[in-house]
């Protein structure tokens, strides 16, 4: 990457995703080189063990970078690699990495803001509030990282999936407006602002979609 932070999780979460995609087209080609060697160092340099999440900026040697860059903690990321890398496990059939994104999906639900019932953008390592703008990004991550747990999950467990994709879901729609298109920022104040926005969120919406379409025969049956 460009400009003030050079090296991102970010940027290495959606080649993780693209190399994921031309794995299942291309299986003799590189990716799944490619998508192991993302997930190994993300494993061993974005993912927190200690604190339980995967930070977002570091330093040329990949450990965190310096001051408040470092300590950065994005709920909507955490969802999103929790996708990632729960559907990395079961195809290589890892159990460490089961256990991490799961662990990852429970420090995104720790960016769910109980008044509004949305994601909220950052959170500091120690998990604290850093900002209480939420994006509409997150919401979609939230989604799509509780119905592929639910699809994996048992029982009660699965239950709790089910229930955080409905709450996800009614989140996500305060977005959407009657006409298809989208605000992007919920602010503190419960507003949004009043500016357009991005075009991004396409992507996001239509793979939280998919992740939709993907579990829809199962649904009903889990809520039974």
């Amino acid at each position: 990457e460009a400009g003030e932070h050079r090296f991102q999780a970010n940027a290495h979460m959606h080649l993780l995703e693209a190399c994921m995609a031309w794995e299942l087209l291309e299986p003799d080609g590189p990716w799944k080189i490619y998508a192991d060697e993302i997930v190994e160092l993300a494993g061993r340099k974005f993912y927190d063990w200690q604190a339980g999440c995967l930070r977002e900026f570091f330093d040329a040697a990949w450990n965190p970078a310096a001051g408040a860059a470092g300590r950065l903690v994005e709920p909507g990321h955490q969802f999103e690699w929790a996708w990632l890398l729960m559907r990395w496990a079961e195809r290589r059939d890892q159990a460490w990495a089961r256990q991490t994104a799961l662990r990852l999906y429970e420090a995104g639900a720790r960016g769910v803001d109980a008044r509004s019932g949305v994601t909220l953008d950052a959170l500091n390592s120690d998990f604290s509030i850093r900002s209480r703008q939420a994006r509409l990004w997150p919401q979609t991550e939230r989604l799509k990282a509780a119905l592929l747990m639910a699809s994996l999950a048992q029982d009660a467990e699965r239950g709790r999936y089910v229930r955080d994709a409905h709450a996800a879901i009614k989140g996500l729609m305060r977005y959407i407006a009657p006409s298809g298109l989208w605000h992007d920022k919920l602010q503190a104040t419960g507003k949004f602002a009043d500016e357009a926005a991005p075009a991004s969120s396409l992507y996001h919406i239509m793979v939280a979609a998919e992740q939709l379409r993907a579990v829809m025969p199962s649904f009903a049956r889990w809520e039974a």
